[in-house]
């Protein structure tokens, strides 16, 4: 997952974790959804747009 500053926010730090959690138990359907709410978070939360995988 691309980094992005968000100062120490629990909820990007949860997000993150719980991506990593799928990732680790090869719950791909965790770790996607994980990642689609990070990203959700990011851009309401802190105004950012994470960029997509290339």
């Amino acid at each position: 997952m691309t980094e992005i500053p968000t100062d120490g926010c629990e909820v990007c730090e949860l997000l993150k974790t719980l991506e990593a959690e799928g990732r680790e138990s090869r719950d791909q359907s965790m770790e996607v959804d994980a990642r689609v709410r990070y990203r959700r978070h990011v851009r309401e939360a802190h105004r950012r747009e994470v960029p997509l995988p290339s």
